[in-house]
């Protein structure tokens, strides 16, 4: 996003209207000014320390989630404005300009400052709230700037300020979470991994917010004559099975599997039964499905193997008599491995 540009006026205006000597206007004053000291040591250690500890959420990171792109915000207006509170902050420390004319100034820069994360903080609560993924460059230039205005007041002393962009910060990524997972995820195509991307920022800051049911997808394999479907987090969960062709003296029917997670996939077992006109069957084996990360923002592949063990489990004497006439092979073991289709949007449970 271009960096918005603020009228210069607002620095002249600010420090232009006149207040009464002895009233303290400025965050800076507030301490004689010593703590607002751009290029001391000290300075740099308290804005580091600052972004250690309260930014750990949304320190820069190839994620895909709503963390800044750098530690540094990059608009000119703001970096203007920071720069003459330090210098209005040195001149008065070695008395070339009175307290009341300093604080004056200072409390024009300060509330240029404020009026741009103002303005920020209201173009961000818009987008966020429609949580689309389309527009996520964008939220995510909006917080590297609101991160790098509350390291840069951490570096001048002003924790207000510094908090106050803090506190921007979470909720963009609250209002965001809580409208993706409950509305908007649903009806979007995105990389599975997103969800578990803002899923740990939403843990790092403790919000209660769980995003992973929107890295939910639909998966579908026909392996004849089952087919395997579910609607699960990369696999783990409930499967659907089901007997999708006629056999002799069956009519279908359906079973489940289970899978649970092992490093990059998931395995486990399933059975089904079907059966009619006194006969049944049962089809039970082993799955395994293996994830291949195809890189950020590429969906991944998959891939369902397994066995299938066909047996006989009742009216074996007419059945057998059947397939003889009918030339076909009554159960029998087998395995194979297919790659299932697998939804591009999230899936809310299995149809």
């Amino acid at each position: 996003m271009t960096a918005r540009t603020l009228p210069m006026t607002l620095l002249v205006l600010a420090a232009a209207s006149a207040i009464p000597a002895a009233a303290q206007k400025s965050q800076a004053m507030r301490f004689e000014c010593r703590a607002a000291e751009l290029n001391t040591a000290a300075a740099r250690r308290r804005a580091e320390q600052w972004v250690h500890d309260k930014l750990k959420a949304f320190y820069p990171s190839p994620e895909q989630a709503l963390r800044m792109l750098r530690l540094q915000e990059d608009v000119a207006q703001v970096q203007l404005a920071f720069g003459s509170i330090g210098s209005t902050c040195e001149q008065y420390r070695v008395d070339k300009i009175p307290r009341d004319v300093a604080d004056e100034s200072l409390s024009g820069y300060e509330q240029t400052i404020q009026n741009f994360l103002h303005e920020l903080d209201n173009e961000m609560k818009v987008i966020s709230a429609v949580a689309q993924v389309a527009d996520m460059d964008r939220l995510r230039d909006h917080v590297t700037q609101t991160g790098g205005i509350g390291r840069q007041a951490a570096l001048l002393g002003n924790d207000d300020l510094a908090e106050a962009s803090r506190k921007q910060m979470v909720g963009t990524l609250v209002r965001f979470s809580d409208a993706f997972v409950n509305k908007a995820c649903w009806d979007q195509v995105f990389d599975d991994e997103l969800p578990f991307s803002l899923h740990r920022q939403n843990e790092i800051l403790g919000t209660g917010i769980d995003v992973r049911p929107c890295a939910q997808r639909r998966f579908r394999a026909v392996v004849p004559p089952l087919t395997f479907e579910s609607c699960t987090v990369r696999g783990v969960g409930e499967w659907r099975v089901t007997w999708d062709m006629s056999a002799p003296g069956a009519t279908g029917g359906k079973g489940s599997g289970q899978l649970e997670a092992e490093r990059d996939g998931a395995k486990g077992d399933y059975k089904v039964e079907w059966g009619a006109n006194g006969a049944a069957y049962r089809a039970s084996g082993d799955l395994d499905l293996t994830r291949q990360d195809n890189g950020m923002g590429r969906k991944p592949t998959y891939t369902l193997a397994g066995e299938m063990d066909i047996k006989l489990t009742k009216g074996e004497e007419m059945v057998k008599m059947m397939a003889k006439l009918m030339n076909q092979k009554v159960g029998g073991r087998r395995t194979f491995r297919v790659e299932p289709e697998v939804s591009d949007k999230p899936c809310k449970a299995l149809e």
